[in-house]
């Protein structure tokens, strides 16, 4: 029994025209009445008129029919101009005859023809071979496509109305195929192949979201491997049938790494003090106003450092060694506190942290001790070491306030304190 899918792609084939070449003789009657009961016919008398023709027209027309004997004159020329035009490579050229012959027959394939028709013309095997000779021409394109595709660096794939790969043009790098000729990836899903488990998962989620809705996506990934990490350009969109029904995906994977990584390090360093590596005072900002509205509930704590006495320190042993201390209490810095806390650089002498989750104000006055400390430590064997330490002044969040500005003005009201009090030491807000 024929199945839905298979008499939509039949429907299809029969509204596309077929060109009979000098097939108008009396003993072909009965042959081309059947064969204007499921198609549209057009005649033409020689093979240069249905050339120019299927120059024309030839997304609308499914298959050539010729005389066997015009073409054996010609040198079976019009076979060899069908099968060397790129634009023709999905028009099966069928041989007709009302003669058989085993001789005739080898020859007209060998010379290009797809199919070949002879007595007796029995209505439902001619149509079946027709019908036949349309799709496989139709595979045959579709491979001679893929093929083409390969040699473009980008990765093509479709994908059928389960999510599942129909071709891929490229294999996914872990995949190690190249000695496996019998291995496909046709019918396989995401998971099944890919290594990266989260992407592959995304990316099965994205594509059942395109399925259900019929719209196209774009985005970028960061595919893990073998050989570390590369950046993936996936541009989606659905692909739909004669119905207009979404029933399968077409995708283009580009390789962005480089584009990708220069990005990222562009986007790095427009939020990185060029010194110390830290973030600068936009970043820092930003960070610690986004963790404050995304965790309502934390604890945590806002950290004002100054370097005390820094314009002395410029002043007395000059630039490179003011910029020297900068950078030891920057590595002091991202060294005492943890990956999850924002650390910045917010002026000349000025840094702040935002300490996550702490449990207590003993806490991040118990931090704040550690890097005071480890400033006072450096340089001991150098002039400029006895003059460096830090005045520390802390806020506490929510509890000196539930916002970034008034964290940052309590805290500075405490930064204050230890200046107005001799610097060098730790001072907790406290109204």
């Amino acid at each position: 029994m024929q199945s839905l899918k298979d008499a939509k792609v039949t429907q299809s084939i029969m509204k596309r025209k077929l060109i009979l070449v000098n097939l108008a003789g009396p003993a072909l009657r009965e042959f081309r009445d059947f064969l204007s009961e499921t198609h549209p016919l057009v005649d033409v008398n020689t093979e240069d008129e249905a050339i120019r023709l299927i120059d024309k027209q030839h997304d609308s027309i499914s298959a050539i029919l010729f005389d066997l004997e015009q073409c054996k004159r010609n040198s079976f020329s019009l076979q060899r101009q069908l099968e060397a035009d790129k634009r023709f490579v999905g028009i099966p050229n069928i041989a007709v005859t009302t003669n058989s012959s085993e001789t005739d027959y080898l020859d007209c394939l060998n010379a290009g023809a797809n199919e070949y028709i002879e007595p007796p013309f029995r209505k439902e095997l001619i149509l079946l071979r027709i019908n036949n000779a349309i799709k496989s021409k139709d595979s045959a394109t579709f491979s001679e496509v893929e093929r083409m595709l390969r040699e473009l660096p980008s990765n093509i794939y479709l994908k059928d109305a389960e999510g599942k790969y129909v071709f891929a043009t490229h294999y996914w790098h872990h995949l190690h195929t190249e000695n496996d000729p019998t291995w496909t990836i046709r019918g396989k899903t995401d998971l099944e192949i890919r290594t990266d488990k989260e992407n592959a998962k995304k990316a099965m989620e994205s594509d059942m979201e395109m399925l259900r809705t019929g719209k196209g996506t774009t985005y970028v990934i960061e595919e893990k491997g073998e050989n570390g990490s590369e950046y993936l350009e996936l541009i989606k969109r659905p692909t739909h049938d004669e119905n207009g029904n979404v029933n399968g995906i077409v995708a283009i994977i580009n390789n962005v790494t480089e584009m990708q990584t220069m990005r990222l390090e562009l986007e790095k360093r427009s939020k990185t003090d060029s010194l110390t590596g830290l973030l600068n005072k936009q970043a820092t900002e930003e960070q610690i106003k986004e963790l404050i509205e995304s965790n309502a509930n934390c604890k945590g704590a806002l950290l004002m450092i100054d370097v005390d006495k820094f314009k002395y320190i410029n002043d007395t042993f000059g630039h490179a060694v003011g910029d020297k201390v900068l950078l030891s209490i920057g590595n002091i810095i991202l060294d005492s506190f943890k990956g999850m806390d924002v650390k910045g650089r917010i002026g000349g002498d000025e840094f702040m942290v935002f300490l996550r989750d702490i449990k207590n104000a003993e806490t991040s006055v118990r931090l704040a001790t550690k890097i005071l400390d480890r400033a006072r430590a450096l340089f001991p064997n150098e002039p400029v070491g006895q003059f460096i330490s830090l005045s520390i002044g802390i806020a506490l969040y929510p509890e000196h306030n539930q916002n970034f500005e008034g964290l940052y003005r309590a805290a500075d009201k405490a930064l204050y304190k230890v200046k107005e009090h001799g610097r060098g030491f730790i001072n907790l807000y406290s109204e």
